[in-house]
């Protein structure tokens, strides 16, 4: 599959090459066919291998967070999602890698995506949904009313 990905931290520009396409690999995973994603600055802060410390990958390194695509294969426990739907998601971040043609993530980092949104913005916003939904509701304690 063709992919976008560094070899080594702090490589300026991205490599476009191909790479093996991803296979299920447990019962809650879904295989996505990637139809937009979006970049982040923390895609730039691992790219340079300022985050290196605390996150560890192996090589070659696949980019990217957020991603909407078409569900094209699913595991026998996911319940969530059907084949050819639109989703959306935030990949897990101990396998990152939405810069490519397939993805395999698990069914709870994936939604449906709404009727009301673009593939733009539904690929621009898990990552910062989540981020917003902490700092309102985990660290400001924010309640109804």
């Amino acid at each position: 599959m063709k992919a976008a990905y560094i070899e080594h931290y702090g490589q300026e520009k991205l490599t476009l090459g191909q790479l093996p396409k991803p296979k299920i690999t447990s019962a809650k995973q879904v295989l996505v066919k990637v139809l937009k994603a979006s970049v982040n600055p923390v895609d730039l802060k691992i790219q340079s291998g300022k985050l290196r410390p605390l996150l560890h990958f192996s090589m070659p390194l696949i980019l990217g967070n957020d991603y909407v695509g078409i569900v094209e294969d699913i595991e026998a426990d996911v319940k969530s999602v059907e084949i050819g739907q639109l989703v959306f998601g935030r990949i897990s971040k101990k396998q990152i890698g939405t810069f490519c043609e397939y993805l395999v993530d698990e069914e709870n980092n994936l939604a449906v995506v709404p009727s009301t949104l673009t593939l733009q913005e539904a690929a621009g916003l898990p990552l910062v949904g989540l981020i917003a939904y902490q700092a309102l509701f985990e660290k400001m304690k924010a309640k109804s009313g």
